[in-house]
């Protein structure tokens, strides 16, 4: 497979996840393709815009529920604020972007800078690096929270979830910087995809462990009852970060296999090109909303947060 990544990926405009199509095409290519496809781009562009919209409203509505309280905020809240920082930062520009290039690209209504091209390229390159970084962090967290829950507070402290974040922006950034620079283009999807396999790994061996943990619980006397009501509160947060993962695969996967199989002279892969990041974006503006239909805390905490927004104004 890596084979065909590097095949497909041999052009430097074009990323693993949100790769752009080269633009030295020529005119009557594109007018072609944009008569062909016109409807689909126009479609795609208006979900797009409504992703942007929505999802960097939910991702500020996460951050801002964790900064408000950031002197109670634990080490999971952090690295779940950074993930919400990736998915912010790929809605509030890397989609605005993606929809200047189509309009500039596809739709042949502008011209996009050099500069801002690669600039735009290389945030791409980030934020999938970063998102898929922040979830392995997750990932290790929810671990140590499951198999080693009275270790858990020394072992994951804010400075450390503070060290971890730093740390996934780093390397996220060296990938960006050697993919886009030094034009090696197989480190973004080799990066990815270990990464990935290994976070999958982690959470296979949290639901193992937690399955015999419940038979424990199931026969602890009364006296080891919070004891075990601490461990189900984990395991639902682990669950959900779990329902995160697999919602960023099932966004990463296809478009992984469109950009190993097709082309980029095929005369659907501009058309195509635009739902598989349609796709990816959706992963990105989906999470708040995981978030608040599987926790009630942080339900509670919007509707404070609303509440005590809305006072304000009001006085």
């Amino acid at each position: 497979m890596l084979i065909l990544l590097a095949f497909t990926f041999s052009d430097p405009q074009q990323a693993t996840t949100l790769p752009t199509s080269p633009d030295h095409e020529n005119t009557t290519s594109r007018s072609t393709t944009m008569n062909i496809n016109l409807a689909s781009i126009i479609a795609a562009m208006a979900i797009k815009v409504l992703l942007s919209i929505f999802g960097t409203l939910g991702n500020l509505l996460v951050l801002l529920v964790i900064l408000t309280n950031f002197r109670l905020a634990s080490a999971s809240n952090l690295l779940l604020a950074n993930l919400a920082s990736v998915d912010l930062l790929c809605l509030a520009f890397v989609t605005p972007g993606g929809i200047y290039r189509t309009f500039c690209r596809e739709l042949v209504l502008c011209h996009a800078p050099d500069a801002f091209v690669l600039v735009h390229g290389g945030i791409v390159q980030f934020v999938v690096a970063a998102s898929a970084s922040s979830l392995f962090a997750i990932a290790v967290d929810r671990f140590i929270a499951i198999s080693l829950p009275f270790k858990y507070t020394t072992l994951m402290t804010r400075t450390r979830a503070f060290y971890c974040i730093l740390l996934s922006w780093l390397i996220s950034a060296s990938v960006a910087f050697i993919f886009v620079c030094l034009q090696f283009f197989y480190v973004q999807s080799i990066y990815c995809i270990l990464l990935i396999l290994v976070t999958v790994s982690i959470y296979l061996h949290i639901f193992v462990f937690a399955l015999k943990k419940e038979r424990q619980i199931a026969a602890l006397q009364v006296s080891n009852i919070r004891r075990g009501t601490n461990f189900l509160h984990e395991r639902k947060s682990t669950k959900t970060m779990a329902i995160i993962l697999g919602v960023f695969i099932a966004a990463w996967v296809p478009a992984v296999a469109f950009y190993a199989t097709v082309p980029p002279h095929d005369q659907q892969f501009l058309n195509i090109q635009n739902w598989i990041n349609v796709i990816y974006f959706l992963n990105a503006a989906l999470n708040p909303f995981i978030y608040g239909v599987r926790s009630s805390h942080f339900r509670k905490r919007v509707r404070l947060l609303i509440k005590t927004t809305m006072t304000r104004f009001r006085l």
